[in-house]
């Protein structure tokens, strides 16, 4: 039977380094011989000169064992980036890009060790002895011109925008979304943006009607006073649209038919705030298959255009 063994690599803001001269340090090693190892994001060069690194464990019997393990050293990476104040990107696990199996032959007989694609997030494989991990950098970098950079500026500093304390503050939250190193976190800040612009209507006068007859039946029950108090603050939300109807209307009203992953702006907003709520009241999504890096890139171009139509500029 073959054993298994884990690999999380992760990376920390360009501003944060583990101290470490070696290439690699022996975190922890079981009574049973399973090891916890913690090495440099750079073949041949010591963990205090990369902001990447990864965290590998095994030997383990199963690959569901591998994987439980994983998950365990995943939250013990969250706790020690929170103990540190640092911020930690520990990946999706999904595969960006790739070596083809010709690359990884080739590399390996220059190096003289079997080579494996470099995933981003947790990967569990058999244990193979010396094995090295290679891959692409996918990150581009996308030069901002800068006669561009000075027209706008100039324009917007001549001609200013009339913006509310709303739109300026869901600018913010939008701007803030690109130094989430989560897609999950991104996502949630990219919603609270649209979230932060908008204004609920007030509901019809029956609904209101409604509302204040069930909050004179709170005032009069015999229960204990800040209890009250909070059931009516909740049902003072709802004399006004919630927030999902009313941005899918203000999607639909600025932005109209224009699709982001292929559907128009009023259901995708109504997506991305599914999702949010998803994550946020269990951790996670229903929908394990879903993309979050793939969403919450559409997001960021729907957050932009939704803010830009909001401000008056054509989109």
């Amino acid at each position: 039977m073959p054993d298994f063994d884990f690999r999380i690599r992760f990376h920390l803001p360009i501003s944060a380094r583990i101290g470490f001269d070696g290439e690699e340090l022996l975190v922890l090693t079981e009574p049973n011989g399973i090891r916890l190892r913690l090495r440099s994001g750079g073949l041949g060069s010591p963990i205090k000169e990369h902001t990447q690194a990864a965290i590998l464990g095994g030997p383990y019997s199963s690959a569901e064992e591998a994987r439980e393990a994983a998950e365990r050293a995943k939250r013990a990476l969250l706790i020690w980036a929170i103990n540190e104040r640092t911020g930690i990107d520990l990946g999706d696990g999904r595969q960006r890009s790739f070596i083809t199996e010709y690359g990884r032959e080739m590399i390996g007989a220059q190096i003289g060790r079997p080579v494996r694609n470099d995933l981003h997030g947790i990967d569990v494989f058999e244990h193979v002895d010396n094995l090295v991990f290679a891959g692409l950098n996918a990150q581009a970098i996308v030069g901002k011109h800068p006669n561009a950079f000075v027209d706008r500026i100039t324009a917007a500093f001549r001609d200013p925008l009339l913006l509310t304390e709303k739109q300026v503050l869901a600018a913010e939250l939008y701007c803030a979304s690109f130094f989430d190193v989560s897609f999950r976190s991104r996502l949630i800040t990219l919603v609270t943006a649209v979230e932060a612009l908008l204004e609920p209507p007030v509901r019809p006068p029956n609904a209101q009607k409604l509302v204040s007859t069930m909050e004179a039946m709170i005032t009069q029950a015999d229960f204990d006073e800040q209890i009250k108090d909070a059931m009516i603050g909740s049902l003072q939300r709802l004399k006004t649209d919630s927030i999902g109807q009313t941005g899918k209307g203000l999607s639909e009203r600025l932005l109209g038919s224009r699709e982001y992953l292929g559907m128009v702006a009023s259901r995708f907003f109504t997506y991305c705030y599914r999702l949010r709520s998803q994550i946020l009241h269990s951790g996670e999504q229903d929908d394990a298959t879903v993309d979050l890096l793939a969403v919450s890139n559409a997001c960021q171009q729907f957050v932009a255009d939704l803010l830009l139509a909001s401000f008056g500029v054509t989109v």
